[in-house]
């Protein structure tokens, strides 16, 4: 292991706790289209560390240990239908914490609502808790100019989406994103396909200003093309934005915060580098 990631690791029973929930919504959140079963939790239910059939999205916040940190809304992956919660949760929020930074795990809701556009429920959730977070981000020792928003595979598009996708007037938007081997960013899962555009894209519409800094982490073996994350971040650079982009060769899929490769022990540190670079984290 990275002997810098080990210290930090080593590190956190005395730094890193999380806090109670927060809900995303009071009362039912909009435009629900499911129907929860009799007798079932609306928070969702847990096997191997992946949780589905979540009605009742929610923030587990990640305090900073000092204020004025900045703070990360933390989106598992999963394809739309389960949250990986712990490799690419909970254990990102540790090493967040270790770096100086709050983080927040957000629980959206899945399985997905649509077939079609499967992340127009989870992206209400994610500008919901982003509205939320930065409301509260005193209280969690962060600074709410500094909000940013990082997540895995289909958590990886909806952070874009939040990001930079086409939206109503008003929408808020993350003061950074981070995209970890996002999915679904080209129109088909290969290497030489093209972003998504449009109202349903990920590419900004014209005229919206300069895009909020980028970071990407992808493997050059993914099955979600890592073309995808050099494209949008190519495209957000053309319109002015900072981008930051690591490719590894090896890695597969889904390797969130843990030892199985380069890629999952080193991305981190990297990440941790370029938000003191950016000013976002504290030198």
């Amino acid at each position: 292991m990275n002997p810098t990631l080990l210290a930090l690791l080593l590190s956190l029973p005395l730094m890193a706790a999380p806090l109670d929930p927060v809900s995303v919504w009071e009362g039912a959140p909009p435009a629900e289209t499911l129907t929860l079963k009799p007798g079932a939790d609306p928070r969702g239910t847990v096997k191997d560390g992946r949780r589905t059939d979540v009605f009742a999205p929610e923030m587990i916040p990640w305090p900073a240990a000092r204020p004025g940190a900045p703070l990360v809304i933390v989106c598992p992956g999963g394809g739309y239908g389960i949250l990986a919660e712990e490799h690419e949760g909970v254990a990102v929020a540790q090493r967040l914490n270790a770096l100086g930074s709050a983080a927040v795990v957000l629980k959206y809701r899945v399985p997905r609502r649509s077939p079609d556009k499967p992340w127009v429920v989870p992206v209400m959730d994610a500008r919901r808790a982003l509205e939320i977070a930065r409301a509260r981000a005193k209280e969690w020792n962060a600074d709410p100019t500094k909000v940013g928003i990082l997540g895995f595979s289909a958590g990886g598009n909806l952070a874009a989406r939040v990001a930079y996708a086409p939206a109503e007037a008003g929408a808020p938007r993350p003061d950074f994103a981070v995209m970890v081997y996002p999915a679904y960013l080209f129109e088909q899962d290969k290497p030489d396909s093209v972003l998504r555009k449009g109202p349903e894209g990920v590419v900004p519409s014209a005229g919206t200003g300069k895009p909020v800094p980028a970071f990407f982490a992808h493997s050059a073996d993914d099955k979600y093309p890592s073309e995808g994350s050099a494209a949008l971040a190519a495209h957000l650079k053309s319109l002015g934005g900072s981008v930051e982009v690591h490719v590894w060769a090896k890695g597969g899929h889904g390797w969130g915060a843990s030892d199985r490769c380069e890629a999952a022990q080193r991305w981190t540190d990297l990440l941790g580098v370029w938000m003191k670079e950016t000013g976002f984290l504290a030198r």
